[in-house]
């Protein structure tokens, strides 16, 4: 875990703490990759036999959802509601093609200077797990407050405050390794 916070400090100028925002989840059969023209967003059922979703307007922490297919077949994958985010993916394909496996999300609280570039922050969390670029998939980095800075950080920093961060994405695993993928996602911040 400290090889992805090391990392992360050599990319920004400044990076402060790093914390989980939840405990790394292991969702089996989700989507890992999905061949359309034009892809709807997490919050979007997708496939050409969709007709919605059952997503409720206001969704819990942790709480799921799917899409609503119009044969009434079952849909593939699922949506989650992960640190005030719907995240995955829920597909009714009809003649589209899926590939299905289990997915380990992860979102971390971070103080720095700005986000890094989404490929910095794929390869440096490929880097620091010990994983594949291509199992790293929907990477985020979402700018918050400014933050005021302790005197020492601000000497760090060069400057009195910083910017509150949420990082976060999902690791494409296979479901023997989700576990031990977990307990390393769980470490990040260490």
């Amino acid at each position: 875990g400290n090889r992805f916070t090391t990392a992360l400090r050599g990319l920004l100028d400044y990076t402060g703490p790093v914390e989980q925002l939840h405990a790394p989840v292991h969702m089996p059969d989700q989507i890992l990759g999905f061949q359309k023209a034009c892809r709807g967003d997490s919050a979007q059922a997708s496939g050409n036999n969709s007709v919605g979703t059952d997503c409720p307007a206001t969704m819990a922490e942790r709480s799921t959802c799917a899409a609503e297919c119009k044969s009434g077949a079952t849909a593939n994958g699922t949506f989650v509601c992960l640190a005030s985010k719907v995240r995955l993916t829920s597909v009714c394909p009809g003649q589209d093609l899926l590939t299905m496996g289990d997915k380990v999300l992860f979102t971390l609280a971070v103080v720095a200077s700005e986000c890094p570039s989404l490929e910095q922050l794929r390869t440096t969390l490929a880097d620091g797990l010990s994983v594949g670029k291509k199992r790293v998939d929907g990477i985020f980095c979402e700018v918050g407050e400014e933050v005021p800075l302790s005197k020492e950080d601000a000497r760090l920093a060069g400057q009195p405050t910083a910017k509150a961060l949420t990082i976060g994405g999902e690791f494409n695993v296979d479901a023997s390794g989700a576990q031990d993928l977990q307990l390393r996602v769980a470490q990040l911040p260490d």
